[in-house]
């Protein structure tokens, strides 16, 4: 296995940021939002990165891991098109705690597959986004997930805006990141 620094340097896409905007990204077992923001922390522009089909048992893993990465790469190319030179991502290791008490408490959160398919998917997402980013001159930033999703403020940001609430989720993580800065 070639090291990550041999990796970056052949496989670079983009070498500088073309903008200041910062990104903060959602990351869901069926899609990834992206909200993008200037540095005053308002929001520029908003987008859905799909891939449904990848959450039904039976889905070969491959294909699926292999539809996660193309979808990864159009959220980051999407971004650094936007001039995102920072995209804040939900930190891995507070997602993970979660994602054990879920399974362990069997808490019920809506579907007979919940369980099974962000064990498999979430916290991967997060990773893979990360080591990739820097192809794209995107520099990450990893936030405290808490109060993204379920907050009065979301709420708010969510009518404001008119958006969903996956979306509305990724602009609060995008605040928390320019905060961060």
């Amino acid at each position: 296995m070639a090291p990550y620094s041999l990796y970056l340097d052949v496989m670079k896409r983009y070498e500088n940021p073309i903008g200041e905007h910062i990104g903060g990204v959602d990351v869901n077992v069926d899609r990834l939002n992206l909200a993008i923001v200037d540095k005053y922390g308002r929001l520029r522009d908003v987008k859905t990165f799909w891939f449904r089909e990848i959450t039904s048992r039976g889905y070969r893993r491959k294909q699926a891991w292999t539809k996660v990465h193309q979808a990864i790469h159009k959220l980051l190319d999407y971004a650094y098109q936007h001039g995102v030179s920072v995209i804040a991502l939900e930190s891995p290791k507070i997602v993970g705690h979660l994602k054990y008490y879920w399974i362990r408490n069997n808490t019920d959160r809506g579907s007979r597959n919940y369980n099974y398919r962000k064990a498999i998917f979430r916290n991967k997402i997060i990773e893979v986004t990360t080591y990739k980013a820097p192809l794209y001159s995107i520099k990450v930033i990893h936030v405290n997930p808490k109060g993204t999703t379920s907050s009065r403020e979301h709420g708010e940001v969510a009518k404001k805006y008119g958006l969903d609430k996956h979306v509305a989720s990724a602009y609060m993580v995008a605040l928390k990141g320019l905060k961060q800065l």
